[in-house]
């Protein structure tokens, strides 16, 4: 199956199941971000079924990317591998099972592109977390800013307390991103 017909079907499965995956415009803009900056180590933390995953695959196969992937469903996590085959991306995907917050600290490897998309309340966390794994030059990119920003009050403080340069855009109508350039040191 064509890799993008293969999407549009697990779209619309997650659509039909309440999976809460990314747009299809936030794909769209997210896969044009990461071809722009050459992104080569794509750190995902929250991955539904997988769809964000295999769009950000897609992208990374053009520069010899990897991906690292953290999903806290056990049965999202059980269909990945079955996902990642059929659209033929299994090679560059790592992926884990469990709490992001007890994973990420285990991992070695440096970051370019950070997406963030996993518990909103647990976003600052996430965002602490993640920091240090990121390369000096790194997008972070946090999902449902707009939408669930009464989830992240503590991470929109933090990101002013510390003065961190970021920026929030509307992708959907009711919907956006936060993007954070961690500067180079």
């Amino acid at each position: 199956m064509e890799r993008e017909k293969f999407l549009e079907k697990l779209k619309k499965h997650g659509e039909a199941n309440d999976i809460p995956n990314i747009s299809k415009k936030n794909a769209s803009f997210l896969r044009d971000m990461l071809a722009k900056n050459n992104v080569k180590q794509l750190l995902e933390i929250g991955s539904a079924n997988w769809y964000s995953t295999i769009n950000f695959a897609i992208e990374l196969e053009k520069t010899w990317g990897n991906i690292t992937s953290i999903e806290f469903s056990q049965l999202a996590y059980e269909e990945a591998q079955d996902n990642f085959e059929q659209a033929w991306v299994s090679e560059i995907i790592t992926h884990y099972f469990g709490d992001a917050r007890e994973i990420l600290p285990l991992l070695d490897e440096k970051y370019d592109f950070i997406f963030i998309d996993g518990l909103k309340k647990e976003s600052l966390n996430f965002l602490q977390i993640v920091w240090d794994k990121a390369l000096p030059w790194a997008i972070i990119v946090i999902d449902d800013v707009i939408k669930f920003r009464y989830k992240m009050e503590s991470l929109y403080e933090y990101v002013v307390a510390e003065k961190i340069d970021h920026e929030v855009i509307q992708i959907d109508d009711d919907d956006g991103i936060m993007i954070i350039k961690k500067p180079r040191d």
